[in-house]
C-alpha cells in the first residue's frame, strides 16, 4: 500500500503535481493533494510553510518543494479518496478546501 502522506524518502527533489487541489484542516494547516508526475500516485504534502502565487511552488515545514502544474482537479475525483484516507491516518477530524485561494488570478 503507497504512503499517502509524502515524506522527504517518496519526492526526493521537488515534486510537480497535476490534477491538484489544496484543502485546510480545521486545525488551520494546509496541504497540497495531487498526482504526482514522478512517481505516479495521488500525494498528500506535509502543511505548507510558504507559496509563491507567481512560480505556483510551495514549500512544506519538513522542507519539502511542490510545484503545481497544469489546471487543479475537478471538485469531485480519485483525489479525495486519497484526502480521506490521510485525514483518516492522521486522525483529522474535518477539512475544507481552499482551492479557490491557490488558483490563477
Amino acid at each position: 500500500m503507497p504512503v499517502w502522506i509524502s515524506e522527504p524518502r517518496d519526492t526526493a527533489g521537488d515534486a510537480v503535481l497535476r490534477d491538484w487541489r489544496v484543502l485546510q484542516t480545521y486545525a488551520g494547516s494546509r496541504h497540497f493533494g495531487g498526482r504526482c508526475t514522478r512517481t505516479g500516485p495521488y500525494r498528500v504534502s506535509p502543511p505548507i510553510a510558504f507559496f509563491n502565487s507567481e512560480t505556483r511552488t510551495g514549500m512544506t515545514t519538513q522542507g519539502l518543494r511542490f510545484a503545481l502544474a497544469g489546471p487543479a482537479a475537478r471538485e469531485k475525483g480519485l483525489w479525495q479518496l486519497y484526502w480521506l484516507v490521510a485525514t483518516w491516518e492522521n486522525k483529522v477530524s474535518g477539512t475544507k478546501d481552499i482551492t479557490g485561494e491557490y488558483l490563477e488570478i
